[in-house]
């Protein structure tokens, strides 16, 4: 398996104070990655080591084979906070940036059309002043600019912040096509739903260190948790298991059962199959990303 990222025991000090501290996970070429954390982390701080922009006061990092900073033509970033000429237009802006990136007059402005469509700013906003977009059009042009050197690897800080529902839903097509074409993405975000759908792997930081990775459906598996799916319960049978055993129904017409539910999983079923209830599936339940964050990192706050 080739790795675009290769971090073993990374750490960076800020004088006394440990940003980051022997952090160590790997992400494979042509998949989508999430970093997620609270706020004052460590995210920011490794995505800049990432980059090249901080170097590590410990540890090893590779990015692309090399050294951070060394493939940065390779890679495409959206910061968290992008900085924008607010006398330039959006078309302006990417086409001045494709220019600068070397492309001739004819193959800058059509690569400016093309990354306009794909983030649907190629109508009438494209020709008005950037000091007029708002916090969604803006970040629909720092996505583009991201993607304009057709990059290997895609680093994208908080990318969903200030897209509307449907805009998020493109960015979500947009890294999809993204990875079907073989690039690699690193994200970072809070809006973890999004990561469910896209992610491969996802690592949380907490406090400096990553405190759990690996792959998403792996994650996600609510070890002790089943998903039960039946059919003609008797509803008074269903409402004393919910009220004594811990029966508990779902959204979509199931219920969880916990295997150390009040006299356990195996009287649960017992007492549907003897009321003649059909037993329509049963399965290892699946945590949402928010339900596995909030419960990795909870009863840490004191480390």
């Amino acid at each position: 398996m080739e790795l675009i990222l290769e971090a073993s025991g990374v750490s960076k000090k800020f004088g006394g104070k440990t940003a980051l501290d022997e952090v160590s996970f790997n992400i494979p070429r042509g998949s989508t990655f999430g970093i997620i954390g609270r706020n004052g982390a460590g995210k920011t701080t490794l995505i800049k080591l990432i980059l090249g922009f901080l170097r590590p006061t410990n540890g090893k990092l590779r990015v692309i084979g090399g050294r951070p900073g060394d493939n940065f033509a390779r890679i495409g970033y959206l910061p968290e906070f992008p900085n924008y000429h607010p006398l330039f237009t959006g078309r302006e802006y990417i086409l001045y940036l494709a220019e600068m990136s070397g492309l001739k007059s004819e193959a800058a402005a059509s690569r400016t059309q093309e990354l306009l469509e794909m983030t649907a700013m190629a109508g009438e906003a494209s020709g008005r002043r950037m000091a007029n977009y708002s916090k969604g059009m803006l970040q629909k042009i720092g996505i583009a600019q991201a993607l304009l050197n057709s990059p290997e690897f895609v680093v994208l800080d908080e990318p969903f912040s200030g897209l509307d529902p449907f805009a998020q839903k493109e960015l979500r097509d947009i890294i999809s096509t993204l990875k079907s074409g073989g690039a690699t993405i690193l994200i970072c975000s809070h809006i973890l739903s999004h990561l469910e759908k896209i992610c491969d792997a996802v690592a949380v930081i907490h406090k400096g260190r990553i405190i759990r990775h690996g792959g998403m459906a792996s994650l996600l598996v609510s070890r002790g948790r089943y998903r039960l799916s039946i059919d003609n319960a008797p509803a008074r049978l269903i409402a004393d298991l919910i009220e004594k055993c811990g029966l508990a129904p779902t959204a979509d017409g199931a219920y969880i059962v916990e295997e150390k539910s009040p006299g356990g999983k195996e009287a649960i079923l017992k007492a549907l199959i003897d009321s003649g209830a059909f037993i329509n599936g049963l399965s290892e339940a699946r945590m949402t990303l928010d339900e596995f964050f909030n419960s990795t990192v909870s009863g840490r706050e004191g480390e």
